[in-house]
């Protein structure tokens, strides 16, 4: 299996690789720059000063809206960790935490699949199929953060890990995009039921 990890992990940088190699800046565009990396800083600034946020130009009510992934531990952590730095840093780390979810998901689903009786290679395409229609999906950290949880919360059910499940399950729901969450809760659920 460290094999498969660590082909996994090349493919990731392969896909990646001008996020990692030749600009940092690749997805500062659109709602990502505007919308995600600016509420990010927002969030770190504020958990920085230790209050909560009170932004009435966007988002009066910041924290009742589930896709800016506020209470999101990586996200909380990495935006408070931003404060510390420049703005373009700041951006790179913020792009670094979403792409990083990428692998998680990735390896996430080589190990789901696997556990599900697939042989390794076909769990390797299923894994690398994940990692490039999530290259090619719309960015936005709170579907990217959920997207990675979901694997994990199938196989927590699927291994009927109370506390597991509880993990990736609140995991999933912190992340924020819950359109992506509910139907993978009901599958989740479903899986089991069935086992």
């Amino acid at each position: 299996m460290a094999e498969a990890f660590l082909l996994l992990t090349c493919y990731h940088f392969l896909l990646f690789r001008k996020f990692y190699f030749q600009n940092p800046y690749v997805y500062a565009s659109s709602e990502l720059l505007e919308q995600g990396f600016s509420s990010w800083v927002v969030l770190g600034r504020a958990y920085r000063k230790g209050a909560l946020i009170t932004d009435d130009t966007y988002y009066p009510d910041y924290h009742a809206l589930p896709f800016l992934s506020s209470f999101y531990p990586p996200h909380a952590v990495t935006a408070w960790i931003a404060t510390f730095l420049s703005l373009n840093h700041a951006w790179i780390l913020y792009s670094f935490t979403m792409v990083a979810h990428f692998w998680l998901a990735s390896v996430s689903v080589y190990i789901l699949v696997t556990a599900m009786g697939t042989a390794p290679l076909t769990a390797g395409f299923a894994s690398v199929t994940l990692s490039t229609l999530g290259y090619a999906m719309k960015q936005n950290s709170s579907i990217v953060y959920t997207c990675s949880w979901v694997p994990i919360w199938v196989l927590s059910c699927l291994m009927k890990s109370e506390w597991f499940s509880g993990i990736s399950l609140g995991m999933m729901l912190l992340a924020g995009y819950w359109p992506l969450a509910l139907p993978a809760i009901g599958v989740g659920c479903f899986i089991w039921l069935l086992h």
